[in-house]
């Protein structure tokens, strides 16, 4: 396959030229490439041609709750796929206190995928302190280079206070990047006893109970253990100002630390909260204001914050209608699919960032970080043919029954964007083109991730 005439964007530049594939990978980059004999040749003149995109943070199939999210491997691979995004990081939970048979198991979960995957590995009570870095080394033997956390959900998933440390100095020893949903539990818990005895415990307060300043105490506290074990951390779904401050206090300070945030915290706030479609926004960090948009924004344009991915967590529409209020409705939205003419729409279009930059949000710097860059996360000769033909003129208004995800909705309804992906090439094979979605039940695969680029 040859692509003629593209405006190939990379993290530090764009240039026109022709991109040749043989098989999976890139195999020439260069001006006035001439066809081969039966060679297939796509014109792509005005368009944009962009390395696939890696989302970081996605839940498919996720058990929780006494249920399963509505999106699995195959449709919410479909759904990224439409999207531009041609590898995702899922998350894998303990089985029978072991991280491995965690691996195994998801990995089984994932064999429907249609796009290719890593995983990051989840580490609660259930794994006794003793087991890990027998674990932790295995982990990086099987092609993982990170581990999640919680400092919340302490009926599910929150580590004890006393493991912190040995944590740390495991996942440190054998090279793992520690990701963090950052929360204090112990604030959630007064504010929730607090809007219990007021009554208020309706999805309009979730913003309140599980507050700004319930990351923002979560990211310090944990920033006072880096400063003891001088190693790296990377906090996901960033979601407010007085979080992203606490980040920028701790690099002042030295310390190693990563941000990622989502679309939703970009362009979103409380008020989705409020009325009848109020549950069908809830998500965890909650909605914040208009001012926290544009402190994200600007932390997104100074380069303070890493990367974008969606925490993509669809539940249908019944699945959300099942919760009494914000303390038991399911947390999570959809977000994969959109991600991408989102960020280019409001970001690069708007003016706020360059379409350089949106590439290192979204595609390369999840590759370095979590080590995929040796094969993913720009376009370069020798390394796997994801590719995203992209059409900047291209407008769209978004609504959910017209987009892949299961979930059949999205909390960003109506919202018109300009950019849209027309094409989604993974390893070397159309997956979707002209609007339709051509890959494979099972085509995706797991891709082996080298040390995180924070350990080089």
């Amino acid at each position: 396959m040859l692509l003629k005439n593209a405006k190939i964007v990379s993290a530090d530049k764009v240039q026109k030229g022709d991109v040749r594939i043989e098989g999976e990978k890139i195999k020439e980059i260069g001006q006035d490439i001439k066809a081969n004999k039966d060679e297939e040749v796509i014109n792509l003149e005005g368009e944009f041609l962009l390395p696939g995109l890696i989302d970081s943070h996605v839940h498919f199939s996720l058990h929780s709750r006494g249920t399963v999210t509505i999106d699995d491997f195959y449709s919410g691979g479909v759904s990224a796929a439409f999207g531009g995004v041609t590898t995702i990081i899922d998350y894998a939970d303990q089985v029978d206190n072991s991280l491995i048979k965690g691996l195994v198991k998801r990995k089984l979960e994932a064999r429907d995928s249609v796009i290719d995957y890593n995983l990051h590995l989840c580490v609660d009570n259930k794994l006794s302190s003793e087991r890990y870095l027998k674990d932790f080394y295995r982990l990086r033997e099987n092609g993982i280079s990170s581990l999640k956390a919680f400092t919340t959900y302490s009926d599910i998933y929150m580590l004890n206070n006393k493991k912190w440390i040995s944590l740390l100095k495991a996942a440190k020893q054998a090279e793992l990047l520690l990701t963090v949903h950052a929360e204090k539990d112990q604030l959630i818990q007064a504010n929730t006893l607090k809007y219990r005895a007021r009554k208020q415990l309706g999805v309009e307060y979730h913003s309140d109970i599980r507050s700004s300043s319930v990351e923002a105490e979560a990211i310090s506290e944990l920033c006072e253990l880096l400063k003891l074990l001088e190693m790296p951390l990377y906090i996901v779904h960033l979601s407010s100002q007085k979080g992203y401050l606490q980040i920028l206090k701790a690099r002042e300070q030295g310390i190693d630390i990563y941000a990622e945030t989502a679309p939703h915290y970009l362009l979103l706030t409380r008020q989705l909260l409020e009325g009848e479609g109020g549950r069908l926004n809830l998500m965890s960090p909650s909605l914040r204001e208009k001012e926290d948009n544009r402190v994200l924004w600007n932390g997104v344009a100074e380069g303070e914050i890493d990367v974008i991915a969606t925490d993509h967590c669809a539940f249908s529409v019944e699945q959300k209608k099942a919760g009494s209020n914000s303390l038991d409705i399911l947390p999570g939205i959809p977000g994969v699919e959109t991600m991408l003419p989102l960020i280019y729409t409001y970001g690069v279009k708007a003016g706020r960032i360059s379409v350089n930059k949106m590439v290192e949000l979204l595609s390369t710097n999840p590759a370095k970080i979590f080590g995929l860059y040796s094969q993913k996360g720009s376009i370069e000769v020798g390394k796997d043919a994801d590719l995203v033909v992209f059409d900047p003129d291209l407008e769209v208004k978004l609504h959910g029954d017209r987009l892949h995800s299961k979930a059949g909705y999205t909390s960003f309804e109506g919202i018109k964007v300009k950019g849209m992906p027309v094409m989604t090439i993974l390893r070397g094979t159309k997956i979707v083109a002209e609007g339709k979605f051509l890959g494979k039940r099972g085509y995706g695969k797991f891709i082996k991730a080298d040390k995180s680029v924070v350990y080089r």
